[in-house]
């Protein structure tokens, strides 16, 4: 069936044209954070896929740096080179923004709630949309926006994000990461606070 305009979010218009990099983490031989027999990897591209989804039928073009478990660069690279490959892409493409999707962990296993990083440098401005989204879809623990020297969002020219979406290492979040209808959720909330932040440029 067809989706009018009407029913995309907010801001979904001003979607149409831009260049968007959905950077789902790790992925291949590095699986990320693992714990509650779930894999950070795989929690990551399943909501870059449907995140991806959301925004081509809003008309950006995206960039995807995987859509399958394997590593970016060659495999047997270095982390460095991982990374690098990742940002190479962005850069290469002129995108608008970046928006990499991660899980988190914790040795306390009661510690749970989505987080998104920005780069201190640079203006938090997109941190804020997609975090403010991001909580009000999912319900999720809110622990803020932090600046942070990520690689991705270090070497990025563009305004970038890391979005931690939850965390393996707690029981209950684990299990609503690895659920196709709280990953929906997730996705939902990251394209209202990419339109929202586009909405408002």
């Amino acid at each position: 069936a067809m989706i009018t305009l009407m029913e995309l979010s907010p801001g979904a218009a001003s979607l149409r044209g831009k260049v968007i990099v959905v950077d789902p983490g790790h992925g291949g031989s590095n699986p990320g954070a693992v714990a509650n027999n779930d894999r950070e990897a795989d929690n990551n591209l399943a909501v870059g896929l449907k995140l991806r989804d959301k925004l081509v039928q809003a008309g950006a073009k995206v960039i995807m740096t995987r859509d399958t478990d394997r590593t970016v660069a060659a495999e047997g690279s270095s982390l460095g080179e991982e990374l690098e490959a990742r940002v190479a892409m962005a850069e290469q493409q002129k995108a608008d923004i970046f928006v990499s999707i991660h899980s988190n962990s914790n040795p306390d296993s009661n510690i749970a709630g989505a987080m998104t990083f920005y780069h201190s440098n640079k203006s938090p401005d997109l941190a804020r949309a997609v975090q403010t989204a991001l909580i009000k879809t999912t319900g999720a623990v809110d622990k803020g926006i932090s600046p942070a020297t990520f690689y991705v969002l270090r070497n990025t020219t563009m305004p970038g994000v890391l979005v931690e979406m939850g965390f393996v290492t707690n029981a209950q979040e684990a299990a609503q990461l690895k659920n196709d209808a709280y990953r929906g959720k997730v996705a939902q909330g990251v394209f209202n606070g990419i339109a929202a932040y586009f909405a408002n440029r």
